[in-house]
């Protein structure tokens, strides 16, 4: 591996050395560690090859070498049929550019189709690490305007804030500690959050998503949460407690392990993958089914509960901080994009039957993400405030 062609900023390879070294040390890599640093191999891997393929392709050449076939056979050519081969051309260089990086895109001098650009108003930054912390007593906390250190106690319970944004709950009074006070942690589309339970459970939330728990599991024999959206959980081991997480479709009971429940009103169907430990995943008909490291259950109103193997990357890739498309429509790629950027989307022309493929970071702006994806495939975008047109 030729490490001069990392596609990575100084603090990735940074990271990237220290998971690698961690792996040869007698302390293992959690669960977690083992995914991002699989995902960090493939990533270096798959753009050395890109940039090697990138530096032989001299694009002036093919663009003058299309120049002549178009002219040529113009007369008889339909304008959809020319800028079909315009794209299959310049999806060669953009699959290559889709993997490197935004700022090859910039710098690149591949020329544009006349009639089909980008057109970028204004731009739009990333989601953020924020929430709203709504307590028993209705009192709500903007987690992005607190401070670090105590936010709120109640029925001994203490809730703070840590240095790098995580609330934490810590049990300070155990007889006053009670379950009958019920929390909602929430985050609206571009945002994200992490929470560290009561029982330590940790859970981190996607945007537009909430979690709703009691203050304490002190008083409860079980450890009950409701979920809405996404969220990634590592349950606190507690054999006595059993761990269960509610969603409108299904219901999942863990002792302790880790697992993502993505239960998105807009895909109507509830994905449970679990990548340590076991649990049961039960629906209104079914009484439970077990799924194993690996594998995804999938929950769908009025329908029997499906288990398969699960591609772990394309689950865990928001968690990790990038967005991941794997033979994925336009629609389905923008479905994620409107959540993280707090968009509205609206489609023009006719319905792209393009499938996308590649791993983009979640920390740039939405005019690099929409670049990238432009070149590879035969869409373009316009931004306006927070309207993305989606031109076919």
């Amino acid at each position: 591996m030729d490490k001069n062609l990392s596609p990575f900023t100084p603090d990735w390879n940074q990271l990237l050395d220290k998971l690698e070294a961690d792996e040869q040390s007698p302390n293992s890599l959690s669960a977690d560690e083992q995914v991002l640093l699989a995902e960090l191999r493939a990533i270096r891997d798959e753009s050395a090859d890109a940039l090697k393929t990138y530096s032989t392709f001299n694009t002036n050449k093919k663009w003058e070498e299309l120049k002549v076939q178009i002219e040529v056979t113009s007369a008889v050519r339909s304008r959809g049929k020319l800028r079909k081969l315009w794209f299959s051309i310049a999806a060669a260089a953009a699959a290559v550019l889709l993997v490197i990086g935004g700022s090859l895109i910039y710098h690149s001098d591949q020329p544009q189709p006349k009639n089909l650009v980008n057109i970028f108003r204004n731009d739009i930054a990333p989601g953020k690490n924020t929430a709203t912390l709504t307590l028993d007593n209705g009192k709500k906390i903007i987690l992005s305007a607190a401070n670090e250190g105590k936010l709120a106690s109640e029925a001994g319970i203490m809730i703070s804030k840590t240095a790098d944004g995580q609330v934490v709950y810590t049990v300070k009074d155990d007889k006053m500690a009670a379950g009958t006070h019920i929390h909602t942690l929430s985050t609206a589309m571009g945002e994200t959050y992490r929470l560290r339970l009561p029982d330590q459970s940790e859970v981190w939330l996607n945007a537009s998503s909430s979690i709703k728990f009691p203050a304490s599991f002190a008083s409860a024999k079980l450890r009950e949460v409701e979920l809405t959206g996404e969220a990634y959980f590592e349950i606190a081991k507690d054999k006595t407690h059993p761990f269960i997480v509610k969603t409108n479709l299904q219901e999942v009971q863990v002792l302790g392990t880790h697992f993502n429940i993505n239960s998105y009103a807009d895909h109507q169907k509830t994905l449970t993958t679990l990548l340590e430990g076991s649990v049961q995943v039960s629906n209104h008909a079914e009484q439970g089914k077990i799924i194993k490291p690996g594998e995804q259950s999938i929950v769908q109103d009025g329908q029997p509960i499906t288990v398969a193997p699960a591609d772990i990357k394309n689950v865990m890739a928001w968690k990790n901080g990038y967005f991941r498309f794997r033979n994925e429509s336009i629609k389905e790629v923008m479905a994620k994009i409107i959540r993280w950027y707090n968009i509205d989307v609206v489609y023009t022309g006719e319905v792209s039957d393009e499938k996308f493929n590649g791993n983009i970071s979640r920390q740039k702006n939405i005019s690099e993400v929409l670049t990238m994806l432009s070149y590879s495939n035969d869409v373009k975008f316009k931004v306006e405030g927070r309207r993305v047109t989606v031109i076919q």
